[in-house]
């Protein structure tokens, strides 16, 4: 059985972070889609098919570009499959019958003999070639066709990117339940270590709790066996999910935990923060203030007093000091969000500030409930920025001017050489690519 893990036409709906990384390695909880699949089924390497852009920044051992007609059996795995270990357990299950898993947007599954795999990779390269300007994903009708999986599940699918937030808790539970302290290894998207290996060392986990901290609750402080650092009185909140600190995570005085909550290697949690449940965050964090709810990337930086809630924010973004989003209009309404095809309807009574790759704000910043930055925009000057402020933007006022993409991208390199990992020719590539796109 071959692996193989896809996005479609569904990253429009991811962005502003699905501009720059593929729909699959888009953490929600403590892994990705890609590390989910590994852990369900035991099979630590397979295929994958992104955006031909995205594919060199790809890191993970064992995992390559499917570049061959599929000869065997193979599982296909949709990056808008719910973030849920159980759920692909139970599909993987099912992979010696002929079946698709769908929705009204697409493929979230299927186990397809080699002749349907074949078919099926075809379709997709030929959707790729075109899948910036918006092409959708036909599926052969001899896939579409067949019948449903024979144990069908009902988890409901990433469609938008504010899903993300509500699918925290679970995630971090499930994630927890299934790793539990065996020693596992985070490869996130576009992230090289210099020297070679750092960011990605395995390590376990162990439930304990560390003299001078209290916890509260049943579901467990759960620490990275390569070591965390906690002051004393740091308060943890276990009773409405665990808390999960990785290896080489240091916490300062006076820091309020609440479950469920993962926190990513290397991560620094700053003196007096509250950082609330349903949250998670990638390596390299650094975090301060107020933080609820909220799914950061990798290395990404609020060093600061400020709130941030119910937020969905990318890797290497830096938030000024004091900045601040709502969350919440003050009618108690539905959050209408702008991702850049005009407003629609979230469902959601809660949804803060979502930022892509890259973006920057100014000390004092503002943003009103449901605001969409795009990769690589700094935003300044005073003022709440538009709902909607495209990538490359610079200022972020309405008609402010592009940024530079050699401005951006020179930038870019700086900051990820001062947390150790190396800038490419394929970053550089992402960078002129998303500003062309973007009108920079």
């Amino acid at each position: 059985m071959r692996h193989i893990l896809c996005e479609d036409h569904g990253f429009g709906r991811l962005t502003p972070v699905a501009d720059s990384v593929p729909t699959w390695e888009i953490r929600c909880g403590m892994f990705n889609l890609r590390e989910r699949v590994e852990l369900a089924t035991g099979h630590g390497a397979g295929a994958f098919l992104c955006r031909a852009l995205l594919a060199p920044l790809v890191t993970a051992p064992g995992w390559a570009p499917l570049a061959d007609e599929p000869s065997d059996r193979t599982m296909w795995w949709s990056g808008r499959l719910a973030p849920d270990v159980a759920l692909v357990r139970r599909l993987a299950a099912q992979g010696d019958r002929d079946w698709i898993w769908r929705d009204a947007q697409g493929l979230l599954a299927a186990a397809l003999p080699a002749a349907l795999g074949a078919e099926l990779a075809a379709s997709w390269r030929a959707w790729e070639a075109d899948a910036w300007s918006g092409a959708v994903w036909e599926l052969p009708a001899a896939v579409a066709n067949l019948p449903g999986p024979p144990d069908a599940p009902a988890a409901a699918p990433l469609d938008w990117i504010w899903n993300l937030v509500p699918a925290t808790a679970a995630a971090v539970t499930g994630d927890l339940a299934a790793v539990g302290p065996a020693a596992h290894a985070r490869h996130p998207f576009g992230i090289i270590g210099e020297p070679a290996g750092a960011w990605t060392q395995a390590s376990g986990l162990t439930r304990d709790t560390p003299a001078g901290v209290h916890v509260r609750g049943d579901h467990g402080l759960w620490l990275g066996s390569g070591g965390v650092e906690l002051a004393p009185g740091t308060h943890v909140d276990t009773r409405n999910g665990p808390v999960v600190l990785d290896s080489g995570v240091r916490v300062g005085p006076h820091v309020a935990l609440e479950g469920p909550l993962y926190v990513g290697r290397e991560s620094r949690i700053k003196a007096g923060a509250t950082v609330y449940g349903e949250s998670s965050f990638g390596v390299g964090n650094r975090l301060a203030g107020e933080i609820g709810e909220s799914t950061f990337g990798d290395f990404a930086n609020k060093q600061h007093d400020g709130f941030i809630g119910h937020a969905v924010l990318g890797s290497w973004v830096n938030l000024g000091a004091m900045t601040t989003c709502s969350d919440l209009k003050n009618n108690y309404g539905e959050v209408r969000v702008d991702l850049g095809d005009g407003l629609c309807d979230t469902g959601e009574r809660f949804v803060g500030l979502l930022m892509g790759d890259h973006a920057k704000t100014a000390i004092g910043t503002l943003f009103n409930t449901g605001t969409v930055v795009g990769f690589a925009t700094n935003i300044f000057g005073g003022g709440m920025p538009p709902k909607h402020v495209p990538a490359f933007r610079w200022g972020g006022a309405a008609g402010c001017p592009p940024y530079a993409a050699e401005r951006a991208a020179a930038t870019g390199e700086i900051v990820l050489g001062r947390r150790s990992c190396r800038w490419t020719p394929d970053h550089a590539r992402l960078f002129a690519f998303l500003a062309a796109r973007a009108g920079a």
